[in-house]
């Protein structure tokens, strides 16, 4: 049997199975669940808790985080907007949302450089900018126009289920719902969890 390699976005988590990423966007599908974000993330040894924390970072700077939902993620988290974490992740996420350079790399790098406590703290704020900015995304997303796997309903567990056996679930999107839970179903319920 050959290997499935999935296209070159899918890299950068390399070290997290399906599965978790599947819980990833789980977390924040109908709410931020930032205790079961917690609840996994303390269970895990300090390089497995950057590598968590650094994916969520990542996905939120994939769906769009900007200047504006920084702000309300701060709120969300209920973190002081002078905190000196905010701060320092505010400065190092600035470039890429001005498309002045990618300062992912740094921004990683430093996360990994914390001590357990202030990496706590700066895992609260991207779990909140992560729910934020995918909230935003996936609110205006429609199963006749959204081609992403992430935005199937990931809280229907037969769906979770046809991904995780499908060896192409990087080539499917909302739209294979309907297959899945029967036509008349998926397309006469809108997810009301929706933010």
């Amino acid at each position: 049997m050959d290997t499935v390699r999935p296209p070159e976005p899918y890299r950068i988590v390399q070290g997290m199975t399906l599965a978790d990423v599947i819980r990833v966007n789980q977390l924040v599908r109908s709410r931020i669940d930032y205790d079961g974000f917690r609840s996994w993330y303390d269970a895990l040894p300090p390089d497995a808790q950057c590598e968590l924390a650094n994916t969520v970072l990542l996905f939120a700077l994939e769906a769009g985080l900007n200047r504006a939902r920084f702000e309300e993620a701060v709120g969300l988290a209920g973190l002081p907007g002078d905190h000196l974490l905010v701060g320092q992740v505010r400065t190092l996420c600035a470039p890429r949302w001005e498309r002045d350079g990618d300062s992912t790399y740094n921004l990683c790098r430093w996360v990994e450089g914390l001590p357990d406590a202030d990496r706590a703290v700066v895992f609260r704020l991207f779990v909140f900018l992560f729910g934020v900015a995918e909230g935003r995304v996936y609110q205006c997303e429609t199963p006749e126009h959204c081609n992403h796997w992430w935005h199937r309903d990931l809280l229907d567990e037969r769906v979770v289920r046809d991904l995780l056996s499908d060896p192409h679930w990087y080539d499917t999107a909302m739209k294979d719902d309907a297959r899945i839970k029967g036509t008349a179903e998926s397309s006469a319920a809108a997810d009301p969890g929706r933010m």
